[in-house]
């Protein structure tokens, strides 16, 4: 159980983090 935390969770956080990079290089 920890271990599909500690694999997912990265990847929820990513996800955001990426589309506010993307829209920072466009503007």
């Amino acid at each position: 159980m920890k271990i599909e935390i500690i694999t997912l969770f990265p990847e929820i956080c990513r996800a955001p983090l990426n589309e506010s990079i993307m829209k920072r290089a466009q503007e």
